[in-house]
């Protein structure tokens, strides 16, 4: 009689085992199915890596300029870094918020990663937020802009630039 009851157990665990293991897959599962950001889990949530194939972020050349400043500013690096620009400085204002600079190209353009890329010199000067025209100094940065044939220019690294004193 032992030996029957043994049979009896095992062919019982066989007919639990079935249904546990769908269950237990199931909601290991169901992990894959949560769209939640896991970045603090396995690194930050906004990937940072630059392959060269899609150009990064639209940068600026500062975290401080208004959106309205960087649409002028921007319209200027378009004009400054087509390929038919022959190094000529290009000015941009915003009399809304007494914002204003330029942008010039400093090397010819070329090809990297398959993207037309070219550097650039750009100047801000006054300050969103009304401050009066002049009373800032320029502020000075160099950066790369790049593009895919036929799409706009974009910032690809920008960074504070000081004049080279004598």
């Amino acid at each position: 009689m032992f030996s029957l009851f043994a049979f009896k157990g095992a062919y019982n665990a066989y007919r639990v085992r079935g249904p546990l293991s769908a269950l237990f897959a199931g909601v290991i599962l169901t992990g894959c199915a949560i769209s939640t950001p896991l970045g603090p889990i396995f690194g930050s949530a906004e990937d940072q890596t630059t392959t060269g194939s899609i150009p990064a972020q639209d940068l600026r050349f500062n975290a401080s300029m208004t959106d309205a400043d960087w649409q002028q500013a921007k319209a200027a690096l378009q004009a400054a870094m087509d390929p038919q620009n022959p190094g000529a400085s290009i000015q941009w204002s915003n009399m809304a918020t007494n914002a204003h600079g330029s942008v010039t190209p400093v090397a010819e353009p070329y090809v990297e990663n398959k993207l037309t890329c070219r550097s650039f010199v750009a100047a801000q000067s006054g300050q969103s937020g009304g401050t009066v025209r002049g009373s800032n100094p320029a502020q000075w940065y160099q950066g790369k802009s790049c593009r895919k044939s036929g799409t706009p220019w974009s910032i690809v690294s920008v960074q504070p630039w000081a004049l080279p004193r004598a």
